[in-house]
């Protein structure tokens, strides 16, 4: 038997369009079809998790204060050998010599839609050798020094996308693989077997007793749009996060970054997202917390990934064990689980009619638990006392995001992972006109506070300035080092979205780009990290700040050149908090500061690509923030596709 909320997303084209009866036959006819065929029960060759044997010998549940996991030490050693002679040939490229130990680089790619994962591929390509324009900038190579790898919401489509891919130069998995022109939601064509295909393939895995929602759907149509074609929804939508090591040659072998994608916890009863909410992080090899709990905070722990979705109690399984449950897709629709912060923004909506029919389905949504991503709790009666996770089911995920901590440092920032540099791309939906204005930063820095006092748990965020000091200061339209003269902390390059070339202020709810204005925003972020060239010095400052911490420098002993490049990118500690103007960058400009600073080779109105070219897509300022405002930024056509097509059945 159908899931009611699956049937109302099968009949959604024929509410929508209101054609003849006939048609919404034909879509339950099609899945009886599918259902009748042996779909299910195909093991490791469906969406739906499978039964396997329980290992007798097996690690279920490991304590946070251990330190890493088994796995990610091996993986570490083998990535090691790669990040080493590449970073000593960057360094000495710009001139440092080669460092006495090979730091650890984390990159994290923030959340925003398909503007987060173009804006942060864009950064990814920047550092990567393959790119023609990224080599002419001095930076093409980086990406091969990098350890760790974090991505959120839109910034976990980015993750998933490039790993899945074995680490395709990003523009030619625009060009040659992803569908971003036909809708997530509406495809142009085949509307018949991609809602059919969403129906059989979750209520297969709701056979198999493991709850279907809204994120199942939404993360079966993103795979759909951006994983290798063998694992789509219209083949065999069935690639597991825990088995890309082995899949994926290039991930095995240590030549990309390791994976983390983070998620955070809605507790149970609540309808918003709490600020110190728990963050949950899937790797390659776990799904856990350092922390547990929001009111309260106590040591996290972490399980395997592979397993995930076996019935635990009290560390230990109850006789029947799951695999397949770790579905790349739906992890990847997970962090992006975004539909309750609908319920927050509902009333910027312009309509009184959709507000109203939209609140009453997203609170129907919220009640029943539609709206969250819910995943086996393993820690069910695992150390009762001090695991406010004990008692229940389930843990209830939603997009990080939701918590202010908009890019994903916070796995980057634990001790045990000794990182010691973090480019951080921000591309978020903070101001009126959809730029970055440095609030994701600063949240994680007052949660660090709230982390240390609450439970011991140390995450090592350098101090950043209020929301009002990045845009007074200029900080959220060029790149700025924070954390130069705490040697306690990662030393955090900070890199906000900037209209260099492009309009890159789209919405996160933008459900579909021409190749054009793909190409543009994602060019755009590549420049925002780059440059575009108009600064000479750049490629070696930003050199001096990713081995800075593997020399041990102070102020003392640094370098005068790289001392130099820290006099004029490190963030100074000033924070004027007064109100500033609205901040609206003007499209192919470069930041007013770099010319101030006389540091640009290039006027301010010039913003050229190097070598590589987008066709603009013509998106004006204007249109682009307009569109962003339809309730909170949630475009009717998302919220009509989930809410009602899941709705009319509650």
């Amino acid at each position: 038997m159908l899931h009611p909320a699956l049937l109302g997303l099968a009949v959604l084209p024929s509410i929508l369009a209101a054609p003849h009866p006939s048609q919404e036959l034909a879509i339950r006819d099609e899945i009886a079809i599918r259902e009748d065929l042996a779909i299910r029960g195909l093991g490791d060759k469906s969406y739906a998790p499978y039964k396997v044997d329980c290992p007798t010998t097996w690690t279920w549940i490991r304590n946070a204060t251990e330190g890493l996991a088994q796995g990610e030490k091996t993986f570490l050693e083998t990535r090691q050998k790669v990040t080493g002679p590449a970073i000593n040939t960057m360094a000495s490229s710009h001139g440092i010599v080669n460092p006495p130990r090979t730091p650890n680089i984390g990159v994290a790619l923030a959340g925003g839609g398909y503007r987060a994962m173009l804006t942060g591929l864009g950064g990814i390509m920047g550092m990567m050798n393959q790119s023609s324009e990224g080599q002419a900038s001095g930076i093409g190579g980086w990406l091969d020094g990098v350890t760790y790898w974090a991505g959120l919401s839109g910034g976990s489509w980015a993750t998933g996308s490039f790993m899945a891919n074995g680490g395709q130069l990003p523009s030619d998995l625009l060009n040659n693989l992803w569908d971003l022109d036909s809708n997530l939601i509406f495809p142009d064509d085949g509307k018949l077997s991609f809602y059919t295909e969403l129906v059989t393939e979750t209520n297969a895995k709701s056979d198999q007793g493991f709850p279907v929602q809204i994120t199942d759907l939404w993360g079966l149509a993103i795979g759909s749009h951006v994983l290798p074609k063998e694992y789509q929804l219209s083949n065999t939508p069935n690639l597991t996060f825990s088995s890309l090591p082995s899949v994926v040659q290039n991930l095995g072998n240590g030549s990309l970054p390791m994976p983390i994608i983070i998620a955070a916890e809605r507790e149970h009863g609540e309808l918003v997202v709490a600020e110190n909410a728990t963050v949950w992080e899937f790797t390659p090899y776990e799904f856990g917390s350092w922390a547990f709990g929001s009111t309260t905070k106590s040591i996290g722990a972490f399980t395997s990934l592979e397993y995930l979705g076996s019935e635990l109690n009290n560390g230990q399984p109850n006789g029947t064990c799951y695999k397949g449950f770790d579905q790349l897709s739906y992890i990847m629709g997970t962090s992006a689980t975004l539909f309750n912060s609908a319920l927050l923004q509902i009333n910027d909506s312009e309509s009184t009619i959709a507000t109203n029919l939209i609140e009453k389905f997203l609170t129907d949504l919220g009640e029943d638990q539609y709206d969250i991503s819910r995943v086996p709790n393993p820690y069910a009666n695992y150390n009762p006392s001090g695991n406010p996770l004990s008692e229940f089911e389930y843990i209830t995920l939603v997009d990080a995001g939701e918590t202010n901590q908009n890019i994903p440092i916070e796995p980057l920032l634990i001790p045990f992972r000794e990182v010691d540099a973090i480019i951080a791309f921000d591309s978020s939906f903070d101001s009126t006109y959809v730029w970055p204005n440095g609030t994701a930063l600063r949240t994680t820095f007052e949660r660090a506070k709230i982390l240390a006092e609450n439970t011991g748990t140390q995450i090592r965020m350098p101090e950043v300035p209020s929301e009002n000091g990045f845009i007074n200061g200029g900080y959220n339209s060029r790149p700025t080092f924070f954390g130069c003269n705490d040697t306690t902390t990662p030393l955090i390059v900070y890199v906000p979205n900037y209209p260099w070339s492009g309009a890159a202020n789209t919405s996160t709810y933008q459900l579909d780009y021409s190749t054009a204005q793909a190409n543009e925003v994602m060019f755009n972020g590549m420049r925002s990290l780059t440059l575009n060239g108009t600064v000479e010095t750049w490629p070696k400052c930003l050199a001096c700040a990713l081995t800075d911490r593997s020399f041990g420098y102070t102020r003392e002993n640094r370098t005068s050149d790289c001392q130099s490049c820290f006099d004029t990118w490190c963030w100074a500690g000033d924070d004027n908090t007064s109100t500033p103007n609205t901040y609206d960058p003007v499209i192919g400009s470069v930041p007013p500061w770099l010319v101030e600073k006389g540091l640009t080779t290039s006027d301010v109105k010039s913003a050229k690509g190097l070598q590589e070219n987008s066709t603009s897509a013509q998106t004006n300022n204007n249109s682009t923030s307009n569109s962003s405002r339809h309730v909170g930024g949630i475009s009717l056509g998302l919220l009509v596709a989930l809410t009602l097509g899941l709705g009319i059945m509650i």
